[in-house]
């Protein structure tokens, strides 16, 4: 038996001792391979390249990190540290299970550069053993100065970066031999769990863990309490972004979200191994968001849309912490049952510029918010034919100045139908119409949408002042296309297989999240089809796109942002347009001039050899009726059609008004009604009927009436309610 077990020890378990000698030649290999949801590749995620420094190259705080926080007795101990196992054994007993480790350096080098003998992720007795038992080889080969040495270059640091100088580079870009006291505590605070800790995605956890190691390193007598005291209050100080490495040729953006979710999934193993990852994108979908986004750019700059007076797109660039100075872009588009990634562009040039728009530009939505205070009106029993008044007025409130809303094109036009007023995306009834509703109305339904910005409950957010990223407003939206439900959540990755074929990892599909009546979500899209159809997305259907669409564009003030978001049965998508350091794009852009014909462009490339998505199916509860389209009011069977014609209009059963005939007009009222269309009208308070395109951003002054304290809801509307039968 004793021979048994001296043999097992001298042997590793019989399967060979690993050689320490190939130490110093170690270098990280594999590459997974992502592919999109057709099985074709999109790239290889290759570590970066680890850099060998030598330990006089680097300051003395930067080995001494290290050892505080991993191996404080490291140069008392043969590979093992006694004191350490027995205090961790104690700790692990009384918590009843295994809360802290009693790894040295040399025990995690050993594990690390050896994993296949030594394979980290078991936590088991014989792998412990194996660990020693190769770390007092490494012990008796190496001097703990080279043991060290070895450790720093070649210790994961997350993000693929593999040793303390390209961690250096990774995080702060620039050399090990220049990281300060605080930058050399925050690389030794990441290897407890780097994906974790990541800076750039964790900062407070980064700096609580980056001021334990200075804390310890004090403690240690390893740094000077006044130097420490000093860091502690010091910012982190990362780049925004990573070094450039090597691009993917495709899907970059895309495939840097992918690397971040595997890292944040594997660890440092997700390189050991040539893992297949399986992925959402839609690799035809892809490639048109792509060059279709860089070509409404590149028209822009030229001129095509107006005088530009940005500075010319320059591929050199480097971006900084808000990206490039360039006008910009982002583009998402989702399968909205099953929140899918489906394509996603972060900006015009990942090589210029690596900061992802798609999901982390949050910029004011402008009108492309107004669908939610509509379907929020919906849900409070509004209709969609119901007269919304178009006059100037004025909001007053405590504590704040006075604001008069306007329209886009600074017109009104009196009284407008609910749906024209979406339709064409008018400002003064889209605000009257939420505060009729009520402003923590259109607050919840814009939070159970999915915006993660809360929405203030005053009147200027009806015209959409908060903030998103173009991912959270494409899920948003996916709640109308999927008739009242949205995605829990993005899906990025499906499946994840070894070198064997054999699947390691699936995720799930997203739960639906319930958002508002499927009857309400119907009737929204029937009215964005008609901004697709008439309004000011029309943009859509004169590049080429034919098939069944919905969507809304978005302005905000001065042209600082430009939206359009739409969607189909299969696909909802949003592209945005900008500058990261806001400021206008040019004269007189809109949503509807520069987004609504990427967006158009790249669904019609996307279903040129595909069948068209189908229809909504109309949902139970959703009654259709003829309407006067001058009062709003229902028609009853054998009414006399009224002067402009009837049109059709979608209510909700419940919700549905009572029918009448509208009265007749006599001989006098046609004679005084012919004469007051030749010479102007004799109301002052009738308004203007000029018709105007897109109606987006705020503005303050101009003439207004004021708005009283408790308005009734037919003051703000401009006209009562027709009644409502059933209720």
């Amino acid at each position: 038996m004793a021979v048994g077990t001296g043999a097992a020890w001298l042997t590793c378990g019989f399967q060979g001792c690993p050689d320490p000698g190939l130490l110093g030649a170690y270098q990280p290999g594999g590459a997974p391979v992502v592919l999109d949801r057709h099985g074709q590749e999109l790239a290889h995620l290759h570590p970066l390249e680890a850099r060998v420094v030598s330990l006089d190259q680097l300051p003395e705080h930067l080995p001494a990190a290290f050892l505080a926080v991993e191996d404080r007795r490291f140069y008392r101990h043969r590979g093992v540290d006694w004191w350490r196992v027995m205090g961790a054994a104690y700790r692990n007993v009384t918590a009843g299970g295994i809360r802290e480790g009693a790894s040295t350096l040399t025990m995690q080098l050993a594990r690390t550069l050896f994993p296949e003998e030594v394979p980290g992720s078991q936590r088991t007795l014989h792998r412990k053993l194996l660990e020693v038992r190769v770390a007092w080889e490494i012990e008796g080969r190496y001097t703990k100065d080279e043991i060290l040495e070895l450790y720093l270059n070649h210790v994961y640091m997350g993000g693929g970066a593999y040793g303390v100088e390209a961690a250096a580079r990774h995080y702060f870009h620039r050399s090990a031999s220049e990281l300060t006291l605080e930058q050399s505590a925050l690389l030794a605070g990441l290897l407890r769990a780097p994906a974790y800790y990541d800076p750039r995605r964790h900062p407070e956890r980064a700096r609580q863990r980056r001021n334990l190691a200075l804390t310890l390193m004090e403690e240690q007598g390893l740094a000077d309490s006044g130097e420490v005291a000093s860091a502690r209050e010091r910012r982190l100080a990362v780049t925004p972004e990573p070094p450039d490495r090597e691009s993917p040729a495709r899907a970059p953006y895309f495939v840097e979200m992918v690397r971040a979710f595997l890292e944040e999934e594997f660890g440092e193993s997700l390189y050991r191994s040539r893992l297949r990852v399986h992925t959402t994108l839609d690799a035809a979908l892809q490639a048109a968001a792509e060059a279709e986004l860089v070509q409404q750019l590149t028209q822009v700059e030229a001129g095509v849309y107006g005088w530009f007076d940005g500075p010319a797109f320059d591929p050199s660039g480097v971006g900084d912490a808000q990206g490039s100075p360039h006008l910009e872009g982002a583009v998402v588009m989702l399968d909205p049952a099953t929140g899918e990634v489906l394509a996603l562009v972060g900006g015009r040039s990942f090589a210029s510029s690596r900061y992802n728009r798609a999901i982390r530009a949050r910029r004011q939505l402008g009108s492309a918010f107004k669908p939610f205070v509509f379907a929020a009106a919906l849900e409070a029993g509004h209709v969609a034919s119901q007269p919304l008044l178009d006059q100037p007025f004025t909001v007053s409130a405590a504590g704040s100045s006075d604001w008069s809303p306007r329209n886009y094109d600074g017109e009104f036009r009196g009284e407008v139908g609910m749906r024209q007023a979406l339709v064409e995306s008018l400002n003064v009834p889209t605000v009257r119409l939420s505060m009729a509703t009520g402003l923590d109305r259109v607050s919840r339904m814009a939070w159970a949408a999915g915006f993660s910005e809360s929405v203030p409950s005053v009147p200027a957010s009806a015209l959409g002042t908060a903030s998103a990223t173009p991912l959270e407003v494409a899920g948003a939206y996916a709640a109308f296309a999927a008739q009242g439900r949205r995605p829990a959540m993005p899906r990025f990755v499906t499946r994840i297989e070894d070198a064997d074929g054999e699947v390691i990892h699936e995720t799930e599909i997203p739960d639906m999240t319930a958002v508002m009546d499927s009857r309400v979500a119907y009737v929204i899209t029937d009215m964005l089809a008609d901004v697709v159809d008439r309004g000011t997305g029309t943009a859509v259907r004169s590049v080429g796109y034919r098939g069944p669409v919905a969507g809304k564009t978005g302005t905000t003030q001065e042209a600082h942002d430009v939206w359009f978001v739409g969607y189909n049965s299969e696909v909802v998508g949003a592209v945005w347009m900008g500058f990261d350091h806001p400021r206008p794009i040019l004269a007189g852009a809109t949503g509807g001039g520069l987004a609504a014909p990427v967006w158009g462009r790249i669904l019609a490339r996307a279903y040129e050899e595909r069948d068209p998505a189908p229809t909504w199916n109309r949902s139970a509860g959703v009654v259709e009726r003829s309407v006067d389209p001058e009062t709003g009011k229902v028609l009853d069977d054998g009414c006399p059609s009224p002067r402009q014609g009837a049109v059709q209009e979608l209510f909700l059963e419940e919700y549905v008004p009572v029918a009448a005939c509208p009265p007749q007009e006599g001989f006098r009222e046609r004679v005084s009604g012919f004469f007051r269309g030749l010479f102007g009208r004799s109301d002052p308070d009738e308004g203007d009927s000029t018709e105007a395109g897109e109606a987006e951003g705020t503005s303050q002054g101009g003439p207004a009436e004021p708005l009283e304290p408790g308005s009734s809801v037919e003051r703000l509307l401009g006209a009562p309610r027709v009644p409502l039968a059933g209720r």
